[in-house]
Formats: C-alpha cells, sequence, structure tokens
C-alpha cells in the first residue's frame, strides 16, 4: 500500500499475535514501525525479524498503563520521525463470573484495555493534529459491541474503547486526522490459546469442545487470522480520499458488511445494480428510524443552498440522530432519500457521490429513490430518512 510508504507506524502489544501481525504487515506497506510492548525479548525479535527484511523498525519497552512509559515511547518514536499511524493493541482478557471479579481484575483489565490506548493516543494526536495527518487505529472486540457471560470486565473495557473511539473521533473531524477501530472475534492467537486452557481446567472439556463452545458463544465458524486483524489496520490506515472514522470493522468470519449484517445476494439474480439485493440483520439488535432529516441548522429552518450542499447537510443530521443513539453509518440498512427534482438529483451524482463517501466512507446499505411535489420544511430540495440495526 504505496499510500503508506515513509510514514512512521507506532504499534502497542506487538511482542505477539495481533501487534506482531500489524507491525509486519504496516512495515509491508512501507512503515517505519515502532514494536512496542513490556516484553523486551519479544519485540526485540519482532524488530530485528522486520530489519532483517530491509525495513526500519525499532523496539521500545513499554508499559502502556504507564504515563511515564508512554511518554518515553513517544520520545523513542520521534527517533524515527512523525508519528502517523498509532496502533493501539496492548490488551489483557480474564474470564470470571461477576460475584468473582476483584475489583484488581477489575482495575488491570480497564487500565491496559481502555486507559491505555487513551494514554498512547493523548501522546500522539497532537502532533497528527499538527501535521494534518494521522491515522490511530484501536484494536477493540466484539465484546465491545454485545456481552456475554463470565467476561463482563474485559466486555466492559472493551466498550470503554469503542466510546473512547467514537468520541475522539468526533474531535478530530475535519482535520485530516481519523479514529477508528477493528472488533475481531476469538483470533487465532496466544490469548485465545490461554482462553481455551482456563476453559478446559474448569469445565474439564476436551480442548475441541472448548474451542466450539468459544466460537458458538461468538456466533462464530471458525478462528479469525492475526493476519486477517492485520490487514483490517493497513486498510484504516491508508491514506484514501475518504477515510472513514469513528467506525467499527467488525471480523468474525462472515462476509459482512458490519457485525450486524449479512449480504444477501442469490445467484439465480446474477450481480446487483447499483447496490446488494438484500441485507440480512443479525439477531439481537435493536432498530432505529431515523425520521426524515432535511438540511435545518440549529435554528431548525433549511438555509437557501444548492442541491448537493442540502443533501451533504441532510445526511449529515441522520448521522447526527445514529450517533446520540449510539450508532455509526455501518449500522445503517436503509436510506430513503426524498427529492423534489428527479432530474436534478441526477445531474449532481458525481458531487453527491463524493458528498456521500466523505460522511460514509464505503458502506452502500439499500436505497430508494422517490420524488415528490414539495417538502414540509421551506426551502427543502432533498429528505433522507433511515434505517439502522444498533
Amino acid at each position: 500500500m504505496n499510500s503508506l510508504a515513509g510514514r512512521v507506524a507506532v504499534v502497542t502489544g506487538a511482542g505477539r499475535g495481533i501487534g506482531a501481525a500489524s507491525a509486519r504487515a504496516l512495515a509491508a506497506a512501507g512503515c517505519a514501525v515502532v514494536v512496542a510492548a513490556r516484553s523486551r525479548d519479544q519485540v526485540e525479535q519482532v524488530a530485528s525479524e522486520l530489519a532483517g527484511l530491509g525495513h526500519r523498525a525499532r523496539a521500545v519497552v513499554c508499559d502502556v498503563t504507564s504515563e511515564e512509559s508512554v511518554l518515553a515511547l513517544s520520545h523513542a518514536a520521534a527517533e524515527l520521525g512523525p508519528v502517523a499511524v498509532l496502533v493501539n493493541n496492548a490488551g489483557a482478557a480474564a474470564s470470571m463470573p461477576v460475584t468473582r471479579t476483584s475489583l484488581q481484575d477489575w482495575n488491570r483489565l480497564m487500565a491496559v484495555n481502555a486507559t491505555g490506548a487513551f494514554l498512547c493516543t493523548r501522546a500522539f494526536l497532537p502532533g497528527m493534529i499538527e501535521r494534518k495527518w494521522g491515522r490511530v487505529v484501536n484494536v477493540a472486540s466484539t465484546a465491545g459491541l454485545s456481552g456475554a457471560k463470565y467476561i463482563a470486565a474485559y466486555s466492559a473495557a472493551k466498550h470503554a474503547l469503542m466510546g473512547f473511539t467514537r468520541s475522539a473521533a468526533a474531535e478530530v473531524a475535519g482535520t485530516g486526522v481519523t479514529v477508528n477501530a477493528v472488533c475481531p472475534g476469538y483470533v487465532d492467537t496466544e490469548m485465545t490459546t490461554e482462553s481455551l486452557d482456563r476453559i478446559v481446567a474448569k469445565t474439564g472439556r476436551s480442548r475441541e469442545e472448548a474451542l466450539a463452545a468459544a466460537l458458538a458463544s461468538a456466533g462464530q465458524t471458525r478462528l479469525i487470522t492475526a493476519d486477517e486483524v492485520a490487514a483490517a489496520v493497513v486498510s484504516l490506515s491508508a491514506d484514501v480520499t475518504a477515510p472513514p472514522n469513528g467506525e467499527a470493522l467488525v471480523l468474525d468470519g462472515r462476509d459482512a458488511v458490519s457485525g450486524r449484517f449479512a449480504i444477501i445476494n442469490p445467484e439465480e439474480l446474477g450481480a446487483p445494480s447499483g447496490w446488494n439485493n438484500g441485507m440480512l440483520a443479525r439477531a439481537e439488535g435493536r432498530m432505529l428510524f431515523i425520521a426524515g432529516q432535511t438540511a435545518r441548522d440549529g435554528s431548525g429552518r433549511v438555509p437557501a443552498s444548492d442541491f448537493v450542499t442540502q443533501f451533504d447537510r441532510a445526511l449529515g443530521n441522520v448521522l447526527t440522530v445514529l450517533r446520540q443513539a449510539g450508532g455509526t453509518p455501518s449500522d445503517i440498512g436503509r436510506f430513503t432519500i426524498y427529492v423534489t427534482d428527479v432530474a436534478q438529483y441526477r445531474a449532481s451524482l458525481k458531487p453527491l457521490g463524493a458528498a456521500y463517501r466523505r460522511q460514509m466512507g464505503t458502506h452502500f446499505p439499500a436505497m430508494a429513490l422517490v420524488e415528490v411535489k414539495a417538502l414540509v420544511d421551506e426551502r427543502a430540495l432533498v429528505e433522507i430518512e433511515a434505517t439502522a440495526v444498533l
């Protein structure tokens, strides 16, 4: 990915698993990589491997829960150049009932999974904003989007990380910096191996039975590979025209545009024209109906403006309602667009597409276009309503 050539990336928790895979993938994409983790032997091994392949790499021992350690990391990383990509991957997991969760367990999981991302982002974000380009990718989890038995502390920590992701993304919107998250399910890493060991020890099940039970609890049919997560990290780090911001990229081993939708395209219908033929909302979601939004401003009126400007503002108002409900653009399953002049809409497709991609990225739900004689709001040329599954 040439768009990353020459940039500097910092990856935490990079001594093994997803972090090491992400460091390798970013290096292959052209980045100089700072490999950070608490284990000196592991980060030095990964950095040495990258250097042996001709990449610029540096190993830094860092405890992301310590302000002093993160500050030292920022100084060490600066020696490779201005940091443009930050991957907050350092994390920890544990499984226990709420009634057996100690305060020490709770605080430890919060510190590593959420506070660490906060400290690292706070350290590197100012430079990114100043240079008007940067990518922060938080490695969260599907547990940060829903709950499950025996992972209350871990799930709460990952939910905190998702809340931080979305709030930080709102702050940097329009600066050239983006903050997104990758949410994998069970990944084929040492952390998952350790989780399976605990299940086997506590239940007496075989390893195969433990894995099957874990996958079933997450709705997965297979383990995700670390390389799959790394590829998602690189995609969210790319220099593209309309980068996503505040998004959660779900990896659960299923073909889906998000963790809540599956694309339905029957072969007998051929390739879909324009959009997908169907999108299946997964179970355990909440339906959000967003009433038709025009280009109304804070005064409740539609300012006089051209069609594209009104479309951009109306779509922004839809997303404002969505985010207030805790959703992201990828949660939208359907748009209905009402216009007073279809010919004007069709004549504006190119700038409309640019405005759409700037706010929605590459998420394309089902859409319906309806021509009406007039809209209720005075001066309104377009109104957009949406349905989302949260």
